[in-house]
């Protein structure tokens, strides 16, 4: 498939626990002219597996999204207990709007294939490497790796939002989607794919829906009800980093930036570095060790994001859902 202008539409696949920041996650990833998504995965973080699935479904279908299809993953992570962020996602896992559908699971749910045997069918049917952007916890991928390795040099990138350079916003040492799950987050940083990118919260926290955000979306979205749907997730996320981390400028819109690093990864500021995870089973379980200053001997196993330029990001967001918003039922 191509774009309006002749070139070729990268195929991506989007691994998600949806909550507020994956839904436009996956509105960016389903319509940006760059990509041809091709199917969405979920798995258990910010809400349990089934609330994730249905949530997937239900942003494709408000953002008139006909042709992608969900894959159940992943209920429980590699080895430790389960952990849910309904602090900030609510018992849904994207409460805050009453403008999301019922989940149409007859039209967009594949229940009798596994999220991570429908991945290694997208990628190794696919004609050109495929890129990945895995925005939760990190256990369906690691799965993929481990089960079939023959993936691994199909996968062009693999852009993950995770992980902190300094300290994380779940525990002391982890962010959210490591800790949910950091044996496989260890795996999947040393598999051997050809690029890893790591986005982490020191990124993603200068991208922030504030006031002034929220305001040009609901401006320029033609869609009044689609544009109150965005402006009452992105309310809601706020109100929940306010309460929770004293956030009074907007909660930061981590995953899309993930999504975003596929099709422009030259408005990041990266470096290549090595990063490992703590598996221990003390207070610093989940950290992310980023060797910034090459202090071990072994290879280096990522990008590590350290800036974005976040008036573009904002730009291909706000794009984006304007065109959604041209397919939305609402």
């Amino acid at each position: 498939m191509t774009t309006a202008s002749g070139s070729a539409r990268t195929p991506v696949w989007l691994d998600c626990d949806v909550g507020h920041d994956d839904a436009l996650a996956v509105i960016l990833a389903a319509h940006h002219p760059s990509f041809k998504l091709l199917g969405i995965s979920s798995v258990s973080g910010n809400a349990p597996i089934e609330r994730t699935t249905a949530n997937a479904i239900r942003v494709l279908q408000v953002a008139g999204i006909q042709d992608v299809k969900v894959y159940q993953g992943a209920a429980k992570p590699l080895v430790k207990p389960v952990y849910h962020a309904t602090n900030i996602h609510g018992e849904s896992g994207i409460d805050g709007t009453d403008l999301l559908p019922e989940p149409d699971f007859n039209r967009y749910f594949v229940k009798d294939v596994n999220a991570v045997n429908a991945m290694r069918e997208a990628i190794m049917s696919s004609a050109v490497p495929i890129m990945v952007v895995a925005v939760g916890p990190l256990t369906n991928i690691a799965l993929l790796v481990s089960m079939y390795p023959e993936v691994i040099s199909h996968i062009k990138t693999l852009s993950i939002m995770g992980g902190a350079i300094g300290l994380g916003n779940t525990t002391s040492a982890a962010e959210f989607n490591v800790f949910c799950d950091p044996e496989a987050a260890q795996i999947v940083l040393n598999a051997g794919i050809q690029h890893v990118a790591l986005v982490p919260l020191e990124v993603t926290h200068t991208v922030l829906s504030t006031e002034a955000i929220i305001k040009k979306i609901v401006d320029e979205v033609e869609s009044p009800k689609f544009a109150q749907l965005i402006s009452e997730l992105l309310h809601y996320f706020g109100s929940t980093y306010r309460d929770v981390f004293g956030a009074k400028d907007g909660a930061p819109l981590h995953d899309p930036v993930a999504v975003a690093y596929l099709f422009m990864p030259e408005s990041f500021s990266k470096r290549r570095i090595r990063v490992e995870i703590d598996c221990t089973t003390g207070p610093s379980r989940g950290r992310s060790h980023c060797d910034v200053w090459a202090k071990t001997d072994t290879d280096t196993n990522c990008w590590l994001a350290t800036s974005v330029d976040i008036e573009k990001f904002w730009d291909h967001m706000i794009a984006t859902m304007v065109v959604a918003s041209k397919f939305s039922p609402l």
